[in-house]
Formats: structure tokens, C-alpha cells, sequence
């Protein structure tokens, strides 16, 4: 409960400092790259040291890489109808595409399924949801920002986006031992993550700029809190597991509010930033009350 208090206040904080004019306007920019080039990279640092995996989680992990690839199915040829342009597509893609499976999932898992399940809550935002955010998501990002398709360019920002690199040095660091004063140190800058890139979104959140974004809002919410959640569970269904507790967390995962990092990376690169921060605002109130109700949903299969 008190990261979900945590979530509504820093929201209200970054929409204070812009109607009180207490920061400049580039204020989202500077947020968002704190976020991007420490937040995130000690997130991962301080998420992965330590963790062991089960091997029946595997499915589970993977879970959030087929929902972009659902968010591609549904996103790209709605946009296309619809004409659409391809940063509208790119801000869809990466904030319907990818759930808040950290900030807002884990506290939901300790609610709803319980906190010994906590464990694969961390598995699945780590290799399913953060991995694909470092590596999938910041390719679209970039295609969707400079309209053309340079796989050279793509994989330089990929090899030194620093959230990738902190992952890559966590997996190989991962065995060795580690001051305490250094895991505090990763804590410390990981936990600057949530307020820093909810108060960003805070500030670019504009209710007035919803007039003519209520579509492209309600396709990325019906996706993301909706749709994608339902494909998962009939996903399940079909396997013949949606009985198994690894599979309901992995569900109840795919049921959370478009993903921060995600939301950060699309302002970043000015993929619709007004567009981008309602999705969040609006989506991360409104998941409460969809959560809860996929929840009984998953529960009773």
C-alpha cells in the first residue's frame, strides 16, 4: 500500500512544480535522464545480485517479451488504419506494450497472491519486462523517433544504453561477493527510480491536451489494462496451466499499468510526450480497479 500512496504523491508533486512554476520547462528532459542513466542502471545492479532461479519459471519470465509482441499485432496495424503517425505508434507501442511490473506489480503480487511469490515478481520485471526494455524497446524508440530503420544505429544505442550495460555487468558480477556498503549504495539510487520518474511524468501531465488524444488514449488503456491481459490468460488456458500459481503471478503481471522506464524512454525521444504522460496518469489510477478485478478473474481458474 505504501508504494501505491508512494505512486499518487509523486504524480501530484511533479504536477505542483509545473503549475507553480517552481522549475523550468526542460524539467521532464532532466528528470528523465537521471532515470535513464542512473536510476535504472543501479535498479538493475542492486535487483539482480543474489537472485536465484527457478527453472520452471522460464514461461513466466517470457511472458512480457510476447506481450510487446501482442502490442505489435494489435498497435501497428491500428495506427495504420487509423493514419496515425509513427510517433504516436512508437509512444502505443512502448507504453502499452510493457507493464509496470516493478513498482506497481509487486506490491499487487504481495496483496493479491502473496509476498512469498515475490521472488518471481522480481524474475519477471528483470528478464522479462526490464531486458526487453533495454533491448526491444529502445530499438523502437529510435526507429520511431528518426523514421528509418539503421540496424547499426540501433544496436549502438542498444550496447551503450546504460541500463543494458548495468545489466550485463550484473550477470557477470552476480556470483561474486559484495560490500555491504556498495548493495546499499545500488538501493539507495535505485529507490530514486519511482519519484523521479512518476514526478516527470507529474510534470508534462496535461488534462487540458486531451482534446484530441481520447482515441489514441483509450486504444494504449484498452490494450494495456484490457486486452492484453485477456490474450495472456487464454494464452494460459490454451498451455493448460492457468491453474498453476507461477501462472496466475505471471497473468496477474501482464494486468499492471504501462511500464515507467517505458513512458521515460518514449518522452525522451518526443514521441507524443503529452499523449505518453495521460496514458500513465489516467492508466495507473484506473489499473487498481482492473487489477483487482483480472485478479478474481485468475483466481477462480
Amino acid at each position: 500500500m505504501q508504494q501505491i500512496v508512494l505512486i499518487f504523491i509523486c504524480l501530484l508533486i511533479g504536477i505542483a512544480l509545473r503549475w507553480t512554476g517552481r522549475l523550468p520547462d526542460t524539467t521532464t528532459k532532466v528528470l528523465g535522464g537521471w532515470v535513464i542513466n542512473v536510476a535504472l542502471p543501479a535498479a538493475a545492479l542492486h535487483s539482480v545480485h543474489g537472485l536465484t532461479l527457478d527453472s520452471d519459471w522460464w514461461l513466466a519470465a517470457a511472458t512480457p517479451w510476447i506481450g510487446v509482441g501482442l502490442a505489435f499485432a494489435v498497435i501497428v496495424p491500428l495506427c495504420r488504419v487509423l493514419g496515425w503517425s509513427r510517433q504516436r505508434a512508437g509512444a502505443l507501442l512502448l507504453v502499452a506494450g510493457w507493464g509496470n511490473t516493478s513498482f506497481v506489480g509487486l506490491p499487487m503480487i504481495a496483496a493479491f497472491a502473496g509476498s512469498q511469490w515475490l521472488g518471481l515478481g522480481i524474475v519477471i520485471d528483470l528478464f522479462g519486462s526490464y531486458m526487453a526494455l533495454s533491448t526491444l524497446g529502445l530499438a523502437i524508440a529510435t526507429v520511431a523517433s528518426s523514421g528509418r530503420f539503421d540496424w547499426r544505429a540501433v544496436v549502438r544505442r542498444i550496447v551503450t544504453f546504460p541500463p543494458f550495460i548495468a545489466i550485463l555487468i550484473a550477470f557477470a558480477t552476480n556470483h561474486l561477493e559484495r560490500p555491504e556498503w556498495l548493495t546499499q549504495v545500488f538501493g539507495t539510487l535505485a529507490d530514486t527510480l519511482t519519484p523521479l520518474a512518476l514526478a516527470a511524468v507529474g510534470f508534462a501531465l496535461r488534462f487540458d491536451h486531451l482534446a484530441g488524444r481520447l482515441a489514441p488514449l483509450a486504444a494504449g488503456l484498452g490494450h494495456r489494462l484490457l486486452l492484453a491481459p485477456l490474450l495472456i490468460v487464454l494464452m494460459y488456458l490454451g498451455l493448460g496451466s492457468a491453474g498453476d500459481p507461477v501462472a496466475k503471478v505471471a497473468m496477474l503481471e501482464m494486468a499492471m499499468p504501462p511500464m515507467l522506464g517505458a513512458s521515460i524512454i518514449a518522452m525522451d525521444h518526443d514521441l507524443e510526450p503529452d499523449l505518453v504522460a495521460l496514458l500513465i496518469g489516467v492508466g495507473v489510477p484506473l489499473s487498481l480497479l482492473t487489477a483487482w478485478g483480472w485478479w478474481l478473474v485468475i483466481a477462480g481458474l
